[in-house]
């Protein structure tokens, strides 16, 4: 089965990001409540599942009826910012692939070993790209970052060095909760660091 994979710039998804954030959460405050968000207002089931990861290799998944997203019970359990991107990776796949996710017919765990007989490798990385780009501008919003920058930094630096980050380091994860590598990723993208 091969499916027409939109391929979306990184731009693009970012524009498609902050429409999400004015239309479920216009006011912005962060850390952004991705799980309320998925739950209340776009009335997804969150399903924490026992041994997703160790058997699957998989910190969660979409179902194809986009109703449910199963996570990894222990990943759940212990690691926070890990499952606030899980979450919203997911809720990025219903925002960009809902039609895509509704052919796959994946509605449970016992289903999830035909994906990749339904997905070339390159159609399952664009997915993935996109989806992990979506929940990395959702949970980190380019304005927010930006005047954290400026209220941290007096100013939005361009193309620094990651050293310039130490002091601030910190005080960013923790106010966007999410893990050192989507924030890198973030001001990296945003041409504010360069590695």
């Amino acid at each position: 089965m091969s499916l027409s994979i939109p391929r979306l710039s990184y731009k693009t998804i970012g524009q498609i990001a902050d429409k999400f954030l004015d239309g479920y959460h216009p006011k912005i405050s962060l850390p952004v409540p991705i799980e309320e968000i998925a739950e209340q207002k776009l009335k997804i089931k969150i399903v924490p599942t026992a041994k997703l990861k160790e058997n699957y290799d998989i910190d969660g998944f979409l179902t194809s009826d986009l109703a449910a997203i199963f996570l990894d019970l222990d990943i759940y359990l212990k690691y926070e910012n890990r499952t606030r991107f899980t979450i919203a990776h997911e809720v990025g796949h219903l925002i960009l692939h809902g039609d895509i996710f509704k052919k796959l017919n994946i509605n449970s765990i016992e289903k999830l070993n035909t994906l990749s007989d339904k997905l070339t490798d390159e159609e399952y990385g664009w997915i993935e790209y996109q989806a992990y780009s979506f929940a990395s501008q959702v949970l980190v919003p380019t304005r927010q970052l930006f005047d954290e920058l400026k209220k941290k930094l007096g100013k939005i630096p361009t193309n620094e060095i990651p050293e310039v980050f130490s002091p601030i380091a910190q005080d960013l994860l923790q106010v966007f909760q999410v893990s050192g590598e989507v924030l890198l990723r973030r001001l990296q993208k945003e041409g504010i660091l360069k590695l």
